[in-house]
């Protein structure tokens, strides 16, 4: 639900959707309609058609070990063959769900990374993502927990910091290794 919209938004979305479906095994055994009904007005209606197919997926296929589990995937790649999964998506379920050693970039992290240590680089580009995920492997720490702790460190700073509009570099711990504001001087906001 979180992906291209905002988490005020989706708070109440998500609270009524987990009261219809409060399992995997009740998405999976819903009709698509119903999934889509509980889903109308979030738009981007592929996203509830391809979670119910992860659902579908996941409820059906069997386990390494036969015991009925769910088959949700703890490698990366694993997660990427499921339906609506991307890159980042696979990253965030790898290292906060089973604290796999997992880059993740989504918007916030690809700015904080490019600005950090290559601000000649735009975000949005094709070269700059690349390089943002290279950046992203690169500065992960060597265990899974403190990859999850750094994964969480990265979201939050580029969400809360080192925002698009303003850069608070004052309140950001990079701020003294930090190549856009040694280039650029960013500042504070008037207060």
């Amino acid at each position: 639900m979180l992906q291209q919209t905002q988490v005020t938004r989706v708070v109440d979305y998500y609270a009524r959707f987990l009261e219809r479906f409060p399992t995997v095994h009740a998405l999976a055994e819903a009709p698509t309609q119903a999934v889509l009904d509980a889903w109308e007005g979030l738009g981007y209606y592929a996203r509830a058609r391809n979670l119910h197919k992860l659902a579908h997926a996941v409820t059906t296929s069997p386990t390494p070990h036969g015991n009925g589990n769910l088959a949700i995937p703890s490698d990366p790649r694993a997660l990427r063959a499921l339906p609506g999964i991307g890159a980042y998506t696979a990253g965030a379920v790898a290292s906060f769900a089973y604290e796999r050693r997992s880059p993740l970039v989504d918007t916030n992290v690809a700015r904080l990374l490019l600005r950090v240590f290559a601000p000649q680089y735009e975000p949005k580009s094709a070269l700059g993502q690349r390089i943002a995920w290279a950046l992203a492997e690169a500065t992960l720490p060597p265990s899974g927990r403190d990859s999850w702790t750094h994964n969480q460190a990265l979201i939050e700073l580029g969400a809360l910091v080192c925002t698009a509009r303003v850069a608070h570099c004052g309140r950001c711990p990079q701020h003294s290794a930090c190549a856009a504001l040694a280039r650029d001087g960013f500042a504070e906001p008037d207060a």
